[in-house]
């Protein structure tokens, strides 16, 4: 042992976090909108101009996708009357989907945990509740659902994962 050093005697101490599901959260409510282009031709242009006129008019959007015709993304609710009249007296065709939430399943490197997305569409699938879109990230899934569904899906999900309610949890 060096000059000047302790030996304690205690628990081994690990800096990695723990593997699995640790959290599951709901977002505000979001507003879903498909945006489909006036002329089939010059589309990628069309989808530019759909997202430049929301950046001119500083409307945040996320969980963007192009569609085939057009593209799809979401706004927060407080947004969704703004960007329809926007989109659509430029030309643009919109359909909305209000209400809806984004469920976040959360996990200490999820692309190398098996069976989560698998279990999150399972649980969605046996609850009758449609997934208007998924996204990945490094920690996270996240699902955009209908807003009425959330609180039931998180229970479903928390169930399925084996975690606790946030006041059942151990201090």
């Amino acid at each position: 042992m060096l000059e000047g050093w302790a030996s304690v005697q205690g628990e081994r101490v690990s800096f990695e976090r723990e593997r699995g599901v640790s959290n599951i959260t709901i977002s505000p409510e979001a507003t879903y909108l498909s945006v489909r282009a006036p002329q089939s031709e010059n589309l990628t242009v069309q989808r530019q101009r759909i997202l430049n006129l929301l950046r001119e008019a500083e409307i945040p959007i996320f969980l963007i996708k192009l569609q085939r015709a057009g593209v799809s993304f979401a706004v927060n609710a407080e947004h969704a009357e703004r960007a329809c009249a926007l989109l659509e007296a430029d030309g643009f065709r919109v359909s909305v989907k209000p209400r809806r939430v984004m469920v976040s399943i959360f996990a200490q490197n999820m692309r190398e945990l098996h069976g989560v997305f698998a279990t999150v569409a399972e649980v969605l699938y046996e609850a009758g509740v449609a997934m208007e879109q998924m996204s990945d990230a490094h920690n996270r899934i996240t699902c955009l659902i209908e807003s009425e569904r959330a609180s039931e899906i998180v229970e479903r999900l928390r169930q399925s994962f084996g975690l606790t309610r946030p006041s059942e949890q151990k201090l």
